[in-house]
């Protein structure tokens, strides 16, 4: 795969990961890890279907908020 090819993959799924998650920050380091971000929240992969089964985990554990 060129690196234009690469670089649009990566340009697709960030895009996904960012409509998925929303209030998350995500990229892809030059180490080549991905990574989540929100508020004290981090979570770093090396692969991206890891990082979205992971924030999925986060999403499911955290509680629905109370109506005020």
């Amino acid at each position: 795969m060129s690196i234009q090819q690469t670089a649009r993959h990566d340009g697709d799924r960030l895009g996904e990961l960012s409509a998925e998650f929303t209030g998350w920050r995500i990229g892809r380091g030059g180490s080549g890890c991905w990574w989540a971000v929100r508020g004290n929240d981090l979570v770093r992969t090396p692969d991206v279907e890891e990082l979205r089964v992971r924030l999925r985990e986060i999403a499911s554990s955290v509680p629905p908020a109370a109506d005020a």
